[in-house]
């Protein structure tokens, strides 16, 4: 498959969140408290098909519509901050660097930053793509803590932490509009 099209996803598929480039079915369950969790049931989801998915079944409860949402709103920003946290806690240990503090944002044209102080902030929505390019960004945002700019000595740096680094950065500059703009459809 070519860089770009290594992981498809079709954002705007109704009944379906995705996690590491691998749709999940996701199920409201209309309970009272607007909840929403991994299951290990097989949602109905149209056409596609989730025999392969590891993940099994997002179960968003809520008695209105408005409060499934808001549930997988929550769920993605937790995931985003395990998934971050971890990724950024291995990679900083790896390169010796270590931030002072690690945010997950809304943010609309960024996926990641490093401010002069050593915080890193990332998109939540870094976890809806494939793991090699959340990977990409926090060894990106890390580099910034070294170099604070997009210097020769930046990329050279960045280069040798992770030689593969223009594959994802190839992959999240074609879906950047899409994976920006998605809001889950159920």
């Amino acid at each position: 498959m070519s860089i770009l099209t290594d992981t498809v996803i079709d954002l705007a598929h109704p009944g379906v969140i995705w996690l590491d480039g691998t749709a999940i079915p996701v199920e409201r369950t209309g309970e009272e408290r607007s909840v929403a969790r991994l299951g290990e049931g097989s949602g109905s989801a149209g056409q596609l098909n989730f025999a392969d998915a590891p993940f099994g079944t997002l179960l968003a409860g809520g008695r209105r519509r408005a409060d499934s949402l808001a549930a997988i709103d929550r769920w993605y920003r937790r995931e985003a901050r395990e998934r971050i946290g971890s990724v950024t806690a291995v990679e900083g240990e790896r390169l010796g660097l270590f931030p002072a503090k690690v945010t997950i944002r809304d943010q609309k044209t960024r996926w990641g930053s490093c401010s002069t102080s050593g915080t890193l902030s990332f998109n939540w929505r870094l976890v809806i793509g494939p793991g090699h390019a959340l990977r990409y960004v926090v060894v990106h945002e890390l580099i910034h803590m070294r170099h604070h700019n997009h210097s020769r000595a930046f990329w050279g740096a960045l280069a040798e932490a992770m030689p593969d680094w223009k594959r994802s950065a190839m992959w999240l500059r074609a879906n950047e509009r899409l994976i920006t703009a998605y809001r889950p459809a159920i």
